[in-house]
């Protein structure tokens, strides 16, 4: 087991298998002793994960005399929302659980969000352990700043920060994500190598790191350098991908799908023509299909709209340094600088 590097006022640990032991030993060993009277420990999860994994993850607990909740939470895109939150926040009254218990996040981004979400405002903060099951909640989700939530269709709107005690990073998990969820994983590993460190997309065998550990240090080493620039730059892509997911209410195409299509588009052509390959031997969309591209941009526009400014922040690439740079541009330059990335993904006009 090894201690991860993440710029962060909490722990990260990685290793073969310490979900499976380590977990309880962690929590009992940080709860004081009034605490480990009656400790009552929760454990939100999907259905797809706790089917895998929930009875080996459980038995940790057990054999030290805690048995712990589970609070079954369908949690995609689609679910990261107040009435997710709503429903753990119920499981946690009903069972009467108080500051010093503990709430497991055990699966992959959507419900990092939602618990770290409850964790933040039940009783005024309640321990928060992460054990993220998917390459992009180890990635990203459980260092984000902020557990974020959606509203209707209209992506990350509702944000509070996010506060865990430890993240537990295991690449036992990975064995058995799903294809299609993958891609929420290489999305803003992308992302990453486009700002700051490519060999972080080459580093991928057959779209998993040979070493997590030594993987998911480069990765956070890149993100702590380019916050370390400005952490706004780590928002690129996402006003294209947040039109994708809007549009199709979060149903055809997933958070890393669509993330990964607005940074391919967001790129120049140079830049382009080799990232398509990777994304065709990564499995990812290459091209937006099912809706026009002027449908895109009038959701872009419409969005950029409501701001009510003149001007507005937007990520562009410097053409002599080519480094990526944020700069306040005019909504009506910032709106064509959008159709003409959508232009390069997706037919303006649907074809009949």
């Amino acid at each position: 087991m090894d201690k991860l590097i993440i710029d962060r006022p909490y722990e990260c640990f990685c290793g073969n298998g310490i979900a499976f032991d380590y977990a309880a030993a962690y929590i009992l060993e940080h709860t004081d002793k009034e605490g480990l009277k009656g400790l009552k420990i929760a454990v939100v999860s999907d259905r797809v994960v706790s089917g895998y994994y929930y009875n080996r993850f459980e038995n940790q607990f057990i054999e030290r005399g805690v048995k712990p909740v589970l609070v079954p939470v369908e949690c995609s895109d689609s679910g990261k929302n107040l009435s997710s939150v709503d429903s753990i926040y119920k499981y946690l009254t009903d069972f009467d659980f108080g500051s010093s218990d503990w709430i497991i996040a055990f699966g992959g981004g959507g419900i990092i969000d939602v618990t770290g979400f409850v964790a933040s405002i039940f009783n005024n903060g309640i321990n928060l352990m992460v054990v993220p099951t998917t390459l992009g909640a180890m990635c990203e989700s459980s260092v984000a700043s902020k557990a974020l939530l959606n509203s209707g269709s209209h992506k990350d709107e509702i944000g509070i920060p996010f506060k865990p005690n430890v993240v537990i990073d295991d690449p036992t998990f990975l064995k058995t994500v799903p294809q299609k969820y993958k891609h929420n994983g290489y999305a803003p590993i992308i992302r990453y190598a486009m700002l700051d460190n490519t060999d972080l997309i080459s580093d991928l065998d057959k779209g998993e790191p040979k070493d997590l550990r030594e993987y998911l240090n480069k990765v956070f080493a890149s993100r702590a350098r380019i916050e370390s620039v400005n952490p706004d730059l780590l928002n690129m892509g996402c006003e294209i991908a947040e039109a994708i997911e809007s549009y199709f209410r979060f149903m055809n195409y997933t958070y890393g799908e669509a993330l990964a299509l607005s940074i391919l588009a967001s790129i120049d052509d140079k830049r382009r023509v080799p990232l398509r390959r990777i994304y065709e031997s990564l499995g990812l969309p290459v091209r937006l299909e099912g809706v026009s591209g002027k449908t895109i941009v009038k959701t872009l526009t419409e969005r950029l709209q409501r701001r009510r400014t003149n001007d507005i922040e937007m990520i562009v690439m410097d053409g002599d340094s080519s480094r990526w740079l944020i700069r306040e541009i005019p909504i009506n330059q910032a709106i064509t600088i959008l159709a003409r990335r959508v232009s390069a993904i997706c037919d303006m006009e649907i074809s009949k």
